[in-house]
């Protein structure tokens, strides 16, 4: 699994990450509402992993640029999210300038993630975090064989400041 993910993290990166996109670093830095767009993307991945890859496919907009992913077919505003073309995964993040907004996104997504996804049938397995990962969660849904990782994350820049990141992947059973 962790060949895999290191698969993906090399794709998403290579695909999404060549360059911080113009409107996601024109935000600022104020955190997000209290209803997070981020809880409701994961929120919607999350009932569609648990249903299965129809389900999924549900999901699938039109193609990225160049990148081996499509949008998703669900408003994801301030969130680059893709769902790969060869590979059954899907992968989101939204980039913060701070670390404290990161954190805060993070936290409110941990939070969903205790209540919304364990009431949905889907449980937190603990880990230890990857290189570049400040923290990281994952959500495992028995039933389907479903898993979520939720990942805060530090990119470095070439600046004073790195870029700090909440991303989600997500994929079915294999």
């Amino acid at each position: 699994m962790h060949d895999a993910r290191s698969f993906f993290t090399v794709l998403f990166l290579a695909g999404t990450l060549a360059g911080v996109s113009p409107a996601i670093a024109a935000e600022g830095t104020s955190p997000p509402s209290g209803t997070s767009h981020e809880v409701n993307v994961l929120r919607q991945v999350a009932a569609a992993l648990a249903a299965g890859n129809h389900a999924i496919q549900d999901l699938r907009g039109p193609p990225i640029d160049n990148s081996n992913l499509d949008r998703l077919n669900v408003p994801t505003p301030g969130m680059d999210c893709g769902i790969g073309r060869t590979l059954m995964f899907v992968v989101c993040r939204r980039a913060s300038f701070n670390r404290e907004d990161a954190e805060a996104m993070f936290a409110r997504m941990i939070d969903y993630g205790q209540a919304g996804l364990s009431s949905a049938g889907w449980r937190q397995v603990e880990k230890v975090p990857d290189t570049g990962l400040i923290r990281s969660i994952s959500y495992h849904h028995p039933k389907s064989g479903a898993q979520i990782d939720l990942d805060l994350v530090v990119y470095p820049t070439g600046e004073a400041e790195p870029l700090y990141a909440v991303r989600f992947w997500g994929w079915p059973r294999f």
